[in-house]
């Protein structure tokens, strides 16, 4: 008879972190595709105009299952009180 521990801890713990993440401000939230990565700094200008704790999601309109995906994450975003905005990459916009 096999027992399993169904109230395992995590398995890897950060005992010392870097100086960096204790000083990190987290203030807003980018989810984009990794095809905007070379577009950082447009994408970091609409991030910045955002609200403190704003969200911004970019998808692509042909692509419905990211699109679809992407509006129930910006919904539970929503319900714990981030201003979320929905941004095609279709619209030109970055």
């Amino acid at each position: 008879m096999m027992k399993y521990k169904h109230n395992r801890g995590y398995r890897y713990r950060l005992i010392n972190p870097p100086k960096a993440i204790l000083n990190a401000r987290l203030d807003n939230i980018a989810i984009v595709p990794a095809s905007l990565l070379p577009l950082m700094e447009t994408v970091k200008a609409k991030v910045n105009m955002l609200p403190e704790g704003g969200v911004l999601l970019c998808h692509s309109q042909q692509n419905t299952r990211q699109r679809r995906l992407l509006e129930r994450v910006g919904e539970t975003f929503r319900q714990h009180g981030h201003a979320v905005l929905h941004l095609p990459i279709e619209q030109g916009a970055l």
